[in-house]
């Protein structure tokens, strides 16, 4: 099964996207800061990553590296 993380503040839009992403049966995992998506790509290799720009804690470009980097 395809794992997907998603990586928003907004819970509106997470939950939303969550909810979307599993009834195709996709696994979802979310996190709404960079540094909780970092440690749940560490434990739950994903297969793909959505991710906001925006995220209160770090840039998401820097996000990125840091994802691709683990």
């Amino acid at each position: 099964m395809t794992t997907i993380l998603v990586v928003d503040d907004e819970a509106p839009l997470l939950h939303a996207l969550v909810i979307n992403l599993r009834a195709r049966d996709y696994q979802v995992e979310a996190a709404a800061t960079g540094r909780a998506a970092l440690e749940k790509v560490a434990r739950a290799r994903p297969d793909l990553v959505i991710l906001d720009l925006g995220l209160p804690d770090m840039d998401g470009r820097e996000a990125v590296k840091l994802l691709r980097k683990s």
